[in-house]
């Protein structure tokens, strides 16, 4: 059996659309229950609104639409993980993640894969950075700068 390495960093896991996914820790600034979120007229279908949080308005998106799973509109259940990131960034951006859970702040062990577009479209597949695996379930650990950009660019084109 091939040595697997564990990851130096924290990952924060969540669960969306019944696989397990991760962001490093250091993109999350806070965990919050679902609350009302403003929707805006003729947003990208994943662009879910707008909310307040501490008096910053925050996008909220729901990946599970951008990775094409299929979902419910009931959101009461989900909760909300507010990301930011600011590398490569004049200002920090601050997204709003839809979750269906929360999960654990854990190492992963980091798994060897020639392949980390399982668990997305074809057209998304390089928004996973690579694959993980804690008590053996494997984990998805997304490339939130990636994900952000391409949501600006496709918010680009629109306008």
């Amino acid at each position: 059996m091939e040595n697997q390495l564990i990851s130096d960093e924290q990952f924060f896991t969540f669960m969306l659309a019944g696989g397990k996914y991760a962001i490093e820790v250091t993109k999350v600034r806070e965990i919050l229950e679902y609350e009302n979120i403003t929707k805006v007229p003729k947003a990208l279908p994943y662009m879910k609104g707008v909310m307040n949080n501490r008096g910053s308005v925050i996008t909220v998106i729901d990946l599970r639409i951008l990775f094409g799973f299929e979902v419910s509109n009931d959101l009461t259940d989900t909760e909300i993980v507010i990301t930011e990131i600011s590398e490569n960034r004049d200002q920090p951006m601050t997204v709003g993640v839809i979750a269906d859970s929360v999960d654990v702040v854990t190492k992963l062990e980091l798994v060897h894969s020639d392949s980390v577009s399982f668990g997305t479209t074809p057209a998304h597949s390089d928004f996973v950075k690579a694959v993980g695996k804690l008590d053996n379930t494997f984990v998805l650990i997304l490339d939130l700068e990636k994900i952000f950009r391409a949501i600006e660019e496709e918010v680009s084109a629109v306008q």
